[in-house]
């Protein structure tokens, strides 16, 4: 299902707990896409991220995706979980925008379905759309041959926002583009932090009980909540943004029932 570095390191977050889960509403799954308005990304270039507003600007009628203070980061169910396809809700229940993964051809599904076990190690290529088809930005989660490899996320023309880099087996380091750490990302607890150990941000797993976890389980489908205490500045916030397709690409994406045989 995966485009995400530091010279100031802060003291080491401690371990969170989690908090009992929000009750939100959670809207209808969405089966259609917006067509891919390209075939390739650039290649990443390394001149820092772009001003304040990294997305095209907003339009009367959308859903603030950068303003929205929770959503909801939906998977259409498919049996043998193959690409890393989400819808992202807002809190009144319209699509805020839509992620497609980029490059996946036949043969790789094909691959992906008789390897489900090392679908965290695929790389993945997702583009994050507005809903009328226009990019946000870039999610790009190289191969992992040894572990967790240095994800990346980037500009709809390819210019590097910041990476998100694994540290042991507590989370990741947000970092900028030039490799500055800007925030920490827990895996136990889902809280996401400033250099200066503030939680500005959470996500949860979205269980509705047993039933909907056998569904994950042989579907591959998945829902992440991402709740925002704060309006964090670029380019945090959009790295917040990009921090369920992290962890769902290279964490949680070996769940289908191949995974399990």
């Amino acid at each position: 299902r995966g485009w995400c570095g530091s010279k100031r390191r802060p003291t080491h977050p401690r371990p969170g707990y989690g908090y009992p889960p929000q009750q939100v509403g959670y809207p209808p799954q969405q089966a259609g896409y917006p067509p891919p308005q390209q075939t390739g990304y650039p290649p990443p270039q390394q001149g820092g991220y772009p001003p304040q507003q990294p997305q095209v600007p907003q339009q009367q009628g959308f859903p603030d995706l950068y303003g929205a203070p929770i959503l909801v980061y939906d998977q259409p169910a498919q049996f043998f979980s193959t690409e890393a396809n989400y819808t992202i809700w807002s809190p009144q229940g319209q699509p805020a925008a839509y992620v497609r993964e980029e490059g996946v051809s036949g043969a790789k599904k094909a691959f992906r379905v008789l390897n489900q076990a090392s679908q965290t190690k695929a790389e993945r290529k997702l583009t994050i759309y507005r809903p009328d088809g226009m990019p946000y930005f870039h999610f790009y989660k190289p191969y992992g041959f040894m572990g967790t490899p240095q994800m990346q996320v980037l500009t709809p023309q390819g210019g590097l926002i910041g990476h998100l880099r694994k540290r042991a087996l507590r989370g990741w380091e947000i970092l900028t583009a030039q490799e500055q750490q800007i925030g920490y990302y827990e895996l136990l607890s889902g809280r996401v932090t400033d250099w200066q150990q503030q939680e500005l941000a959470r996500m949860q797993r979205g269980f509705d009980g047993y039933g909907e976890y056998l569904s994950q389980m042989f579907t591959g489908a998945d829902r992440y909540v991402l709740q925002m205490h704060v309006q964090p500045p670029e380019p945090m916030r959009t790295l917040i943004l990009a921090c369920p397709l992290a962890f769902d690409t290279a964490v949680s994406q070996n769940r289908s029932i191949g995974g399990w045989l």
